[in-house]
């Protein structure tokens, strides 16, 4: 009986103790065996997970050791016991968190084999060894991802083409296809493009088309570029036994397209006669192949050169440019103002000034020629005036000289009578009157 108890206390700990003491834990990897050729780098894909209570203190890689108990590591957190063949191979991309990813560089066949990642916590039963781990093969056949240019730069608004090619050996046959977004081991989280449209990032939806095949084309096509499309792009294949990432991948430069001004005047006022260029381009970018679309006040214009020569400007050139690659109007750039100061406007403003200035003086002119004719007129009559008060006192005068005379009064005056010969002479007391002299 006690026999039988003990059985069955193994057989349920053979059951469900590992699901207990694995509760939380976790190692994951690519599904199928990752490819390389010799010379080559490859990215070991890989993340992990434990209860949140914990934190992970040291975190490992091994080849061919399933719990990483040989002490000789591929990779290793403390940077101790590392293996001479891996000492400037093996890079560790991961963290401490969640991401476990491993890159080695200059692949030999030596390196063929089962990677083994391991981490430990702060608690000492917090251990865990992802076995059975992931496989590397290497081969001395066509594992490749061949990009034609490793750099691009693209307007923003515009389209891009990342020409790709790859090769893989009989009698592999493709499974699936995709394309990442600054993710150096592929896995995407999201994608930018897979084949079995599965996880695609939200903002890449239709944007990003796929142009290759299942045979050796792999370019990816990517329209109305945005400033959070730049960064490092790689693609990767998975075959029936195999597959590959290719990296180091593209990188893509966004950058705004724009519209420069040159000219001959000197302090900034454009004239008619003067000469003006104006180019379009951006600040990183070479667009010296490229067919442009100029624009004048919302208007085509009929150039498609990457500068507009004004030589010598007009005024009829006046307006608001701007210009876009191959007419497509959302990669429009900035719009330049310029304004063209006429000839013609100088001779009207110097002619309206000149004939004021004619006016004013006139006006002037005449003001002060009134002015002194009133002051002549003024005068003459103060003259006059006094000419006519002069005759007026001469007049009185004369007439009172020859035609009046007061004579005193005579009132309290007594005179006597007096005899001249047999005449007698009675005079009368007279008093204020006016006696003329009258000759007998």
């Amino acid at each position: 009986m006690g026999l039988q108890y003990a059985l069955n206390f193994w057989i349920l700990a053979v059951v469900f103790l590992p699901g207990v003491l694995g509760s939380g834990y976790g190692v994951e990897y690519s599904i199928n065996p990752l490819c390389a050729i010799r010379g080559s780098t490859v990215v070991i894909p890989c993340s992990y997970k434990y209860p949140d209570s914990l934190r992970v203190e040291t975190v490992m890689w091994c080849q061919d050791d399933e719990y990483c108990d040989k002490m000789l590591y591929v990779s290793h957190s403390s940077n101790t016991n590392i293996s001479a063949e891996y000492r400037d191979q093996a890079e560790y991309l991961g963290n401490k968190e969640k991401n476990c990813t491993l890159q080695i560089k200059n692949i030999t066949h030596k390196y063929a084999g089962v990677y083994t990642f391991r981490f430990t916590t702060n608690v000492e039963t917090g251990k865990w060894s992802g076995k059975p781990g992931t496989t590397l093969r290497v081969d001395d056949g066509a594992w490749t991802v061949h990009y034609s240019e490793r750099n691009l730069c693209a307007v923003r608004g515009s389209t891009v083409l990342i020409q790709c090619e790859y090769g893989y050996p009989e009698p592999h046959k493709v499974n699936s296809r995709m394309w990442s977004h600054n993710d150096v081991d592929c896995t995407g989280n999201p994608y930018v493009y897979h084949s079995n449209t599965r996880n695609i990032n939200a903002e890449y939806t239709g944007r990003a088309e796929f142009l290759g095949n299942n045979v050796r084309n792999c370019t990816l096509q990517i329209k109305n570029i945005r400033e959070t499309d730049a960064g490092e792009y790689r693609f990767r294949f998975t075959t029936n036994g195999c597959e590959k990432c290719g990296g180091p991948g593209v990188t893509l430069q966004v950058d705004e397209l724009k519209v420069v001004m040159t000219s001959s005047t000197v302090n900034g006022t454009i004239r008619e006669g003067d000469t003006v260029n104006l180019t379009c381009g951006t600040n990183s970018c070479s667009l010296s192949q490229s067919e442009f679309s100029w624009f004048k006040d919302n208007q085509t214009l009929p150039e498609t050169q990457s500068t507009l020569h004004f030589s010598p400007i007009s005024y009829h050139h006046t307006g608001k440019y701007s210009c876009a690659l191959n007419e497509r109007k959302v990669a429009v750039s900035n719009e330049v103002n310029i304004i063209v100061e006429s000839n013609f406007n100088k001779i009207i403003i110097f002619t309206v000034v000149g004939i004021l200035l004619i006016v004013l003086i006139g006006a002037v002119v005449i003001f002060i020629f009134m002015k002194r004719i009133n002051s002549l007129s003024v005068d003459k009559t103060k003259e006059g005036t006094n000419k006519d008060s002069s005759k007026e006192k001469s007049g009185t005068s004369n007439r009172y000289s020859e035609e009046s005379c007061e004579l005193p009064d005579y009132g309290n005056v007594n005179i006597q009578e007096r005899v001249y010969g047999n005449v007698n002479f009675e005079l009368t007391e007279y008093e204020n009157v006016n006696i003329k002299e009258m000759a007998e």
